[in-house]
């Protein structure tokens, strides 16, 4: 079975490619021209250059496939042009569905994001696909609502057949740009405190979890696709078993996180490097929790999750692979770990 894969080179990206190839489907990837493709070294895959943004390209690159896994997006918290963020989510989307209904394509499975679901108040509660993110202020995260709803209309209002996957708290190996998730893991290594509930998360599952909506989903459908939730005390704890750092759980008054944030959009505009945090992300989610509840995806599509333990540790053995730790904390890391903390012999910078 032919099948594409939008963003292939991202983190989820090159997973999902991966994903295909050991379930015998031959997948084709679309990338940027002029982007990083170390993700996807040593992969037997063809490449189709083009943009989600350019129409003409997204013609050319769904030709003679199956299926779509359209994974592209800009994974970020911060840019100086909103457009940067909303242009991918909304006219990308709207380019590969159209593409795919003109080339025939069976199948357009659409990656969202827990955070189009929401945020839970209550971690005791869970989030599940029945719930729905109204809006919020944060770019990333109105991005994603609009491509999502652009996903939906195309399964719900005009017969197209989509699936789509809400990933959260994802982390793992193959992370070459360091996504704000990974970014979060290193923060926690670094003294950042614990303060909201989360999902601990493989991306190789993930990726499977595409493989199995594209098979088994419904259409119209969403599945969220996350691991273990711990509290922030139960994050501190595995952080404190798995690397020998035990981060503080407390939820620092929201007058400092913002002046924080503040602090890190000034350095962003600056740098033109990506924020830690932004003032809109911690006016969303501060009190909440990226708690959600999988049970779906478990039942409909037969998704299982790596424990939080693996999870953890695979994901700071990729950090402390990429030099991505200061030193000393590399050090500390390395010492409490031991040889689980060698890479992967296949990995490569």
């Amino acid at each position: 079975m032919n099948v594409l894969v939008t963003g292939a080179n991202g983190h989820i990206g090159n997973h999902v490619v991966r994903a295909c190839l050991a379930a015998g489907m031959k997948p084709a990837a679309m990338v940027r021209p002029g982007s990083d493709r170390r993700a996807l070294a040593g992969l037997d895959v063809e490449i189709r250059e083009g943009d989600i943004v350019d129409a003409a390209s997204v013609d050319r690159a769904v030709h003679d496939v199956e299926i779509v896994f359209h994974v592209a997006a800009v994974h970020r918290n911060w840019s100086s042009d909103e457009s940067t963020f909303m242009r991918p989510a909304v006219e990308g989307t709207r380019n590969v569905l159209d593409a795919a209904k003109r080339a025939g394509v069976r199948r357009v499975v659409c990656t969202s994001s827990g955070a189009t679901v929401g945020f839970a108040s209550d971690p005791s509660h869970p989030l599940d696909e029945s719930a729905t993110n109204a809006g919020g202020k944060n770019v990333y995260t109105r991005a994603k609502i609009a491509g999502e709803g652009v996903a939906l209309e195309a399964a719900r209002e005009r017969g197209q057949d989509v699936v789509i996957t809400n990933p959260s708290g994802v982390f793992g190996p193959r992370d070459y740009r360091l996504t704000p998730a990974t970014r979060g893991i290193i923060g926690l290594l670094q003294g950042d405190p614990s303060f909201f509930a989360l999902c601990f998360t493989d991306v190789r599952d993930v990726a499977q979890g595409h493989v199995l909506a594209a098979t088994k989903g419904r259409s119209g459908e969403r599945y969220v696709l996350t691991g273990d939730m711990l509290l922030p005390p139960q994050v501190c704890e595995l952080f404190a078993k798995e690397t020998g750092i035990r981060p503080r759980a407390m939820l620092p008054p929201k007058f400092l996180l913002r002046w924080i944030a503040g602090a890190a959009g000034r350095r962003a505009r600056k740098t033109g490097e990506d924020a830690a945090v932004t003032r809109d992300a911690v006016d969303d989610v501060y009190g909440r929790h990226l708690a959600y509840d999988a049970t779906r995806a478990r039942s409909e599509l037969g998704a299982t999750f790596r424990p939080a333990g693996d999870v953890l540790r695979d994901a700071v053995r990729w950090v402390l692979f990429m030099d991505a730790l200061k030193p000393k904390v590399a050090a500390r890391a390395r010492a409490a770990m031991g040889a689980a903390a060698a890479p992967d012999p296949d990995w490569t910078r």
